[in-house]
């Protein structure tokens, strides 16, 4: 597995997840962006962060695992309240975490502290590392 089949394979579970959804909209990394000075519901947003490479072997042709996160971010209005934020959040998480995602593995997602508010929008955020391994 390489790392655009694991970025394609996180796309479709998250895609198959919430395709029917109206109470959230779904931005990609390298989508479409998203009007956020017209939508009214919250935002998930999902990125992979690589935090390092190495060698896995001591083969001739030895494989390099690949660490990182999946960073997800749950973003709000500020003044609306955090319940639905942290419900969202912890759905995604559990969506993720301690899976086999393209054959990368994940572990246990960690609650980050929310991101200060932008622009009115308060991100409510989480990570789930992550590892694979390729050639």
């Amino acid at each position: 597995m390489n790392r655009l089949d694991f970025r394609d394979a996180l796309t479709v579970l998250l895609r198959d997840a919430y395709r029917n959804r109206k109470d959230v909209r779904i931005h990609y990394e390298n989508g479409p962006n998203v009007d956020m000075g017209s939508i009214t519901v919250p935002v998930l947003s999902v990125e992979t962060v690589y935090s390092g490479s190495f060698q896995a072997d001591l083969s001739e042709m030895p494989r390099t695992r690949d660490n990182g996160n999946i960073l997800i971010t749950v973003l709000v209005r500020g003044a609306s309240g955090s319940r639905t934020a942290v419900a969202l959040r912890d759905e995604a998480a559990g969506l993720l975490q301690r899976k086999r995602i393209g054959g990368a593995l994940t572990h246990t997602a960690s609650i980050l502290p929310n991101s200060d508010a932008v622009k009115g929008w308060v991100g409510y955020r989480a990570e789930v590392p992550f590892w694979h391994y390729h050639f």
